[in-house]
């Protein structure tokens, strides 16, 4: 047995190939996983143990090519040519087997420890068609491994296959696939080869790989050369290189380069893949006529963003009144059993009533989940992207921008604004990290439903919160024109990606995903929440005013609420929120929103239950049955929360993605907030100018 016992294996492949799905059936752990690209936006590494090896996975972003165009392409290269890691599985998506080779193209320059995992060999063998695993080994001298990793087939022989051929390859050898660069260009190498020091960093890799890296236009390698004392005689040489292959081709040496190899990776699928079935309808074809077609693909992209609201308030409505219902006898249970006293008022006013009033929402977000999830894994979200290009084109995006917006609406605009690093542009990175906060996340979603739900009846409920999301959208693009047409930049950002196969997604994984975007909720109101209930309980407590009756239910007058920190803090703020038709209560709910989003309902949860001792109603009904209240200050109130600054984790990592820059911080909390003002204003003033639903 050798020595070394540890082995670092980096998982390789194309967006939507199926790595992160290996990586976790390999290791047992449960990332997200997508159908489009920029899931995986920073390596994930874990650790097995097998036959006495400690096997260290690292799950890199997907990627085309090792060319380096946006930050995530970055990380995996970089991660290949500084880590040097012990053996690549490159992940192919054999339903694009072709454009998956391309990259293994470029792998094999830097490796010979290669393992090929043919990923989603089932939806292959639907379109009639199979992979010749023996053939496609002996060809390119590498294991090869067809799998379902979806259904954890044959992953776990993976493992055997690592460890031997770390093993195998104690004796350095090449794979038996080369791309054959023509004699015109490799004459060109040569020359640049020649002129390159054998001391140089990346001198381990396969000959003329620093060689084609200069004639690729590399930058990083392009610096390195700046650094050595016969860097004028390389670069002069590459010139001259250039010139000479652009002469003869009357192409770049780029493009060149490109052609080849996808020469190369279409001359290996000729090879292997094998018809079983003739004229066999593809399924996937005959629905895109009509989801891409450039008629219909706007109103279908509509129509599903609305199934997934009315699939979620239609089935999440009976288990949120279950909920409620829970959560009154429950609190009305604790109030009846404990002494009066600042312990039955901390549990029942400023836990129950806030986490509580929150908590009764888990089964609307669980099923706004499972509904994204279902459109995600069916693979119609990458066709969203796609369809949203032209769109985002015309506001200074790429379609590309469209991925982050919608991770920010399956959850939390912290994911949201860490997938930006797929972007290559840096303008559309900074111009997307400015809008991402103004979906409707998982934290708003709450909050639009408690209003939503108080001042419209059930049947118009579905198409307000249809509206709201519609308004986000039109928001985002409107903001991202503004900053296009202030921020420069020459930088390109143009979409690639690939569009997978539609399938029926498993049940089994709809389940996981939904409760693992679930269970981060939970574990939100059970700490974040509960901390931050609490402090707002504490705010609306103390002070105490002047004793009117020992009976502390008797003594929680509005005099208390007056007198208390927070009731302090809501009079100063009051005469800025009066304009968009809110009180100081409301301005503390909308001032909490800060911590998380979520709060907000659990800080009016806390407000009410101070407020009043009647545990029979709920937050809901106490909204409702609140004079101060109307549905024009609703409509106001979701309002400013849809458009107001984010909370403060995705402050946080917007500021560091930003390289911790003040100006863009600043312009994104307070320009946000400042906007969220004056959009209310003026829907408030009109609104109450036409007395429209004053009441």
């Amino acid at each position: 047995m050798p020595g070394n016992k540890n082995i670092i294996v980096a998982l390789v492949g194309n967006p939507n190939s199926g790595k992160s799905t290996i990586f976790n059936s390999l290791t047992g752990e449960n990332q997200h996983v997508g159908n489009y690209p920029g899931v995986t936006v920073e390596k994930r590494e874990s650790t097995r143990k097998y036959n006495d090896y400690n096997i260290t996975f690292i799950d890199l972003p997907g990627t085309y090519s090792l060319s380096a165009y946006s930050s995530d392409e970055t990380v995996t290269k970089d991660f290949l040519i500084y880590q040097k890691p012990d053996i690549i599985i490159n992940v192919i998506d054999t339903s694009n087997i072709e454009r998956n080779l391309y990259l293994f193209s470029q792998i094999t320059e830097l490796s010979s420890s290669i393992i090929i995992i043919l990923n989603m060999i089932d939806i292959l063998k639907s379109k009639g068609k199979d992979i010749d695993e023996n053939k496609m080994e002996n060809l390119l001298g590498v294991p090869v491994f067809a799998t379902i990793a979806s259904k954890n087939i044959s992953t776990i022989n993976i493992l055997s296959t690592i460890v031997t051929t770390f093993e195998n390859n104690k004796i350095k050898k090449q794979p038996r696939a080369k791309v054959d660069y023509t004699d015109v260009i490799k004459e060109e190498l040569d020359k640049i080869d020649s002129l390159i020091p054998k001391t140089l960093e990346f001198s381990m890799f396969a000959k003329y790989w620093v060689s084609l890296k200069l004639l690729e236009n590399d930058t990083q390698i392009l610096k390195l050369i700046e650094n050595l004392k016969d860097r004028d005689k390389i670069l002069q040489q590459l010139q001259k290189s250039i010139k000479h292959i652009k002469g003869h081709f009357n192409q770049s040496p780029c493009s060149i380069i490109v052609n080849i190899r996808y020469g190369f990776a279409n001359s290996i699928v000729k090879t292997i893949l094998k018809n079983t079935t003739r004229n066999k309808i593809d399924i996937t074809e005959v629905i895109d006529t009509f989801v891409l077609n450039k008629y219909l693909a706007i109103p279908i992209f509509a129509l599903v963003m609305y199934m997934i609201f009315k699939f979620t308030f239609t089935f999440s409505g009976p288990l949120v009144n279950i909920f409620d219902i829970f959560f009154k006898w429950f609190e009305n249970l604790i109030a009846n059993i404990l002494p009066a006293g600042e312990l039955k008022s901390l549990i029942v006013d400023g836990i129950i009533g806030g986490v509580g009033s929150l908590l009764k929402f888990f089964p609307l977000v669980l099923f706004m989940f499972f509904a994204i999830a279902f459109f995600e894994d069916s693979g119609y979200m990458a066709r969203a992207a796609f369809v949203m290009d032209k769109i985002m084109n015309r506001f200074g995006l790429s379609g590309k921008s469209f991925l982050p917006l919608m991770l920010s609406t399956n959850g939390c605009a912290v994911p949201g604004i860490l997938a930006t690093r797929t972007l290559d542009s840096n303008k559309d990175r900074l111009i997307t990290m400015f809008v991402v906060p103004f979906m409707i996340c998982g934290a708003k979603l709450p909050v639009f439903a408690l209003i939503i739900g108080v001042f419209f009846p059930r049947k118009y409920q579905t198409p307000t919160m249809f509206m709201m999301y519609i308004l986000s959208i039109i928001i985002a693009l409107t903001i991202a024109k503004i900053l296009n047409n202030t921020i420069s930049s020459t930088e390109a950002s143009h979409l690639v990606i690939e569009l997978p196969p539609y399938h029926i997604p498993a049940l089994k994984g709809l389940l996981l995903k939904m409760w693992e975007r679930g269970l981060l909720y939970v574990k939100k109101a059970g700490t974040v929440i509960l901390f931050i209930s609490i402090l707002i309980w504490a705010a609306f407590t103390y002070p105490k005013a002047p004793i009117i009756n020992s009976n502390l239910r008797v003594m929680k007058t509005p005099l208390q609420i007056d007198y208390s920190l927070a009731g302090r803090v809501g009079s100063l703020l009051e005469p800025i929120f009066k304009p968009i038709g809110m009180d100081k209560n409301r301005a503390i709910a909308l001032m909490s929103g800060f911590a998380a989003k979520e709060v907000i309902v659990s800080t009016l949860g806390t407000i009410y239950s101070i407020e009043e001792n009647d545990q029979h109603k709920s937050l809901k009904d106490k909204i409702k049955n609140d004079s101060s209240w109307s549905s024009l200050k609703g409509i106001t109130f979701l309002i400013f929360c849809l458009i107001y600054m984010p909370c403060i984790a995705s402050v946080i990592v917007f500021f560091k993605e930003t390289n911790y820059n003040y100006k863009w911080l600043l312009g994104m909390v307070l320009g946000n907030t400042l906007l969220a003002w004056i959009c209310s204003f003026i829907i408030f003033q009109i609104g109450n100018f036409l007395k429209i639903g004053i009441i």
